[in-house]
């Protein structure tokens, strides 16, 4: 029975196959057909930890019962069959639960530096009030009339029992489309008051079960990055021998994320061996333009020649809301950003389209959506990370955007998002952003880093007509004046924090966290440039690594990329952003390598006579060194 019931709290045990609900086939016995065999690998490589559950759709109970009854099959040693399934929906039982979560949730938070904290306290760790129920999986460890077999020599293996129910429930959950989030940050003693758990009988597992709103592509610790999964050669030891290995760096040892740490200097001389070698080409020198110029980049970027095209790529995608939308700043009401993470989701968008067509992982994160986000896609093709450091910024006319720490926190996640791409194998990072309102925050980026006038930099945005401009235009300006004295004190991070977005903190985490790995940051418009104004004042050497995708239709956008010393490398009258733009420059960034690596050099193809003997000596000789350094 479950929880609450009139005749008091009681033990459940599922049904066993005994029982029905399952059966089984002689034929199985020389191993599963093909179709079945493959089912039962995507079951376990597809099951996830889940937080958020659909409020709207129950949990029946003969799904639950399946679900149990698969649970109850599990091995145990001597088949002691240990386990407990203790089923909670009483909402005031679960609300006391939530409150010894929160509490342990608060003294483990301690731990962290306060960037790091405020990251933690903004991951969601449990639905204990969202989900339809809640399931407390316990071990009975009660003294029994007879020893139970096989545990005389390792008793603490009846506990195990228990464990390998808690996964046989898991795995049977997500074939029935049902989430589980395993709840670990809860006082026991909690739970054995509230469960009325009798001695003997200790709580193994807290789970919420019911129907996710989707399911995440990665495990979510592994997509937050804090560890990243260890590969298989790592927990195989064999020689009958265990031999000690090396732990794989989480990303917070990938990435330095102190003030202290620096982007390494562009490698002038892998550019230079890169220019050398063009030189030697079946071309003239310097006929084939920017696709020379992005080789040479990449090569200094990379502190390496010859490198291989970025054929995988991350395009993070930052959304956030943004207050300064209640001073009428936009042509669009702040609800459109969640409707349009929600498009990019479901693929609609046209910067979904691009990822698809040039082969691009795109990932949203939300890091402050202020928005209904409950209706998103529950299968998306594009995945959500929720991560909001809080519910959209300050209204930047009337106050501050947000505090230092939040800043800070939403660098942080940009900059974890990163690591995680690149230790995953991303060979390059492009940036987008989505946030009704955040024009607004750029043009103030822009005007704190370069020191232009409001006028000269306040542009149309999602479409406003002279006299919107005109009335954001002086928005800006109000509220420049308002931040003076943080836009004068030449710090950052201040800056950020007065007149930013939540999204665009995270872009100058995201860019500082790149380039300090040597992995080219691609820029998309106008947004993507004011973050990298920022990114530049910390660090000016990053720089070097951010490759600007186009020039926005926005007018602050040239002014952002004089003062960063980049030059577009399209004109095509775009201002969407999202991304869209970044991953049209990767096509062509993905072009100059391939023909850098695949050209022809003048001996090899037989070409004699050419003038610019010395050029050719200077080549040569740049790849002789090369070679034999």
């Amino acid at each position: 029975m479950r929880i609450g019931g009139d005749d008091g709290p009681r033990l459940v045990y599922a049904p066993t196959m005994a029982d029905g609900i399952f059966t089984s086939d002689a034929h199985y016995a020389a191993g599963f057909p093909e179709e079945a065999r493959r089912a039962v690998y995507d079951a376990l490589a597809l099951r996830r930890d889940v937080r958020h559950f659909d409020p709207a759709s129950p949990m029946d109970d003969a799904t639950l019962e399946r679900i149990l009854a698969a649970a109850h099959l599990a091995p145990s040693v001597g088949f002691s069959q240990p386990w407990a399934f203790i089923v909670v929906d009483d909402r005031d039982v679960r609300a006391r639960i939530r409150e010894s979560f929160l509490a342990c949730r608060a003294l483990e938070a301690a731990r962290f530096p306060e960037a790091r904290r405020a990251a933690y306290l903004a991951t969601r760790l449990e639905g204990i009030l969202d989900a339809p129920v809640n399931i407390c999986v316990a071990v009975d460890l009660r003294p029994r009339p007879e020893a139970i077999l096989g545990t005389t020599v390792q008793p603490e293996s009846v506990r195990a029992s228990a464990t390998c129910a808690v996964q046989n429930l898991w795995i049977a959950a997500r074939v029935e489309g049902v989430g589980v989030g395993w709840v670990s940050i809860v006082e026991p003693e909690v739970l054995r008051a509230e469960l009325a758990l009798p001695a003997g009988v200790e709580p193994i597992a807290y789970l919420c079960v019911g129907k996710p709103l989707a399911f995440r592509t990665k495990p979510m610790l592994e997509e937050n990055g804090w560890l990243p999964r260890r590969p298989l050669s790592d927990v195989i030891h064999r020689g009958s021998r265990f031999r000690e290995v090396t732990p794989a760096a989480s990303r917070a040892d990938l990435v330095p994320s102190g003030s202290a740490d620096r982007v390494p200097a562009f490698d002038a001389s892998a550019a230079s061996r890169a220019r050398a070698h063009h030189a030697m080409l079946t071309k003239p020198v310097g006929s084939l333009g920017r696709f020379e110029e992005l080789a040479v980049w990449l090569a200094g970027v990379r502190g390496a020649f010859p490198v291989g095209p970025p054929e995988r790529a991350s395009l993070l995608l930052f959304a956030a809301d943004h207050g300064v939308t209640r001073e009428a700043v936009s042509a669009y009401g702040s609800e459109v950003t969640a409707s349009m993470v929600g498009n990019v989701m479901a693929g609609g968008a046209a910067v979904s389209v691009l990822a698809e067509r040039y082969g691009v992982d795109v990932t949203a994160i939300d890091v402050g959506v202020t928005g209904d986000l409950s209706s998103v896609p529950r299968a998306p093709k594009v995945p959500l990370v929720r991560a909001p450091i809080r519910g959209g910024t300050g209204n930047v006319r009337r106050e501050a955007a947000m505090t230092r720490a939040e800043a800070e926190a939403a660098m942080q996640i940009g900059a974890e998002r990163a690591r995680l791409a690149i230790v995953a194998g991303a060979q390059a990072i492009l940036v987008g952003e989505i946030g009704i309102g955040n024009t607004t925050a750029g043009a103030l980026l822009t005007c704190a880093f370069t020191g232009a006038r409001a006028d000269a930099i306040v542009g149309r945005g999602t479409g406003l007509d002279d006299a919107g401009v005109v009335h954001k235009t002086r928005v800006v300006g109000d509220a420049l004046s308002l931040h003076a004295a943080a836009l004068a004190s030449g710090d950052p991070l201040a800056i950020l924090a007065a007149v930013g977005g939540l999204e665009l903190a995270a872009i100058t985490g995201a860019i500082l966290a790149s380039a300090r790995l040597r992995t080219p940051v691609i820029l998309d418009g106008f947004l993507t440039t004011a973050a990298a104004l920022c990114a530049h004042a910390i660090d000016a050497e990053a720089a070097r690594f951010m490759l600007s995708s186009h020039a926005s239709a926005e007018r602050g956008h040239a002014r952002a990329l004089a003062h960063l010393g980049l030059t577009p490398l399209l004109d095509l009258g775009l201002r969407l952003g999202e991304g869209t733009g970044a991953i049209l420059a990767l096509d062509l960034l993905r072009t100059a390598i391939t023909l850098q690596r695949s050209m022809a050099s003048f001996a090899t193809a037989g070409v004699v006579g050419r003038a610019g003997g010395d050029l050719d000596a200077l080549a040569a000789s740049e790849l002789v060194r090369e070679r034999h350094p």
